[in-house]
Formats: structure tokens, sequence, C-alpha cells
């Protein structure tokens, strides 16, 4: 991992997309700047394993960062998507801790990365990193509770349809590079309802499935009715 000479040099746009530094002055953006070490991974690498000491804020630079875990019989379930802007590791930054999941890159990835200890001293210093850092761990809590409506949700296609959609809310795309497998491990659905339930989603020209991992969203305002129970 190295430092990143634009960062260093206060060159560097990288932080501009991140939201928890958006309000920073100059000075204040150098500042972090210069506190930053890059890595690049390529795709399929794992960037760390669940288990292990967490004590860095991990910034997504660019590409995508899956969050896994493993069951007892092996298999991969599929907790979240990190994409430009989000960061892991906010939880985590005022006592010693492990991460939680395995990240693995599902792309080619550039991540910066702070030392927790670097970032507690930037939020003692300006409170309103604090406060963003707070603002970003809420609306993750925001996203769990969804998750937890999504997977008490019994109708099989609303629990597709609000995955979908909040696919688009978080990424402003509506094409979903996933594969059935994947979405059946985010929502715990097997991988045959949702190629079934998807194929009859297809057939009502609601989204187009496309290869292993491309799925086009061709109907998001029906899907919105679909996911809010007011069509079947």
């Amino acid at each position: 991992m190295v430092a990143c000479s634009g960062c260093s040099s206060g060159t560097s746009l990288c932080l501009s997309h991140v939201p928890i530094f958006q309000h920073l002055d100059e000075g204040q953006f150098v500042r972090v700047q210069r506190l930053i070490r890059q890595r690049t991974l390529e795709n399929g690498e794992v960037l760390f394993r669940e288990g292990e000491v967490s004590n860095r804020l991990i910034i997504i630079r660019e590409g995508s960062l899956k969050l896994l875990r493993y069951g007892s019989e092996g298999e991969q379930l599929l907790l979240d998507t990190l994409f430009a802007g989000d960061f892991y590791g906010g939880d985590q930054l005022f006592s010693e801790s492990h991460c939680r999941e395995t990240g693995i890159a599902s792309e080619k990835l550039g991540i910066c990365t702070i030392a927790s200890e670097d970032i507690r001293t930037l939020m003692l210093s300006d409170p309103h990193i604090g406060l963003s850092v707070m603002t970003y761990l809420n609306g993750k809590l925001d996203q769990y509770r969804l998750q937890l409506e999504m997977l008490s949700t019994k109708n099989v296609e609303k629990r597709i349809a609000m995955f979908l959609l909040e696919w688009v809310r978080r990424t402003k795309e509506e094409v979903v590079p996933l594969s059935q497998e994947e979405i059946g491990n985010s929502i715990h659905l097997t991988k045959e309802t949702v190629n079934r339930k998807l194929s009859q989603m297809q057939e009502r020209g609601l989204l187009s499935v496309s290869g292993k991992k491309r799925i086009i969203l061709l109907d998001i305002p029906t899907l919105h009715l679909l996911s809010e129970g007011i069509v079947e």
C-alpha cells in the first residue's frame, strides 16, 4: 500500500466523491489527503477476511467491494456491496475490532485507507467529520432495516422487487450485474426460485435477463408498485 502522489500534494479529487469529506475547506481537505494510503485490487481479490483485526477506514475510490459471510456448509451469503464513495470500518473506529465480513473485489477495485487512529484525531479536531460519519452509518442502519423488511416479506416477487429497487437507489443504475445465485444469497432465496421469478417478471416486461450477470430493469414504476404490494 502506497501514498498517492495526488493525495499527498492535494491535487487528487478522490475524496471529493466521499460524502463525509465533501464539506471540508481546502486546508482540511489537504490535511486528510496526506493521511491516505492507496491500493488497487483485481477482480476476485480478497481485501480482508472475517475475523481479521480492523484498524483502518477503507474508502471505495472506484469499482465495488462485496461483503460476504460463509454459512456452516461453506455457502456464500452476500450481505452488501460497497460502491465509490462508500466506506468500511466506520463502526469500528473507537476501539480495535475485527472484521465481521470478508471483503472481495467484484471488479477492478481502487481503495484509499486511513488509519483508525488518524480518523479519530480528525473527528476530535473537526466535529463536522464526526457528524458526517454518524450520518453515513445511520443511513447504513436504514439500509439494514430495509433488508430485514425484505427478508420478512413472504411474497417472493415483492422481495425481489425491493432488492432490485434498492440497487437502483444506491447505484443510480438500472442494470444489475448480479447472478441469480448472488441475488438469492442476499435475500435468502434459492437460485431456482430467483430464476423462476425473474423469468415471470421478464414475461411481464418488468425486466430483461441478459446473460449470467446482467438484469436490465425496464419498468421501474411497476416494480415500485410491486414492492409496495399494490400490484401482484
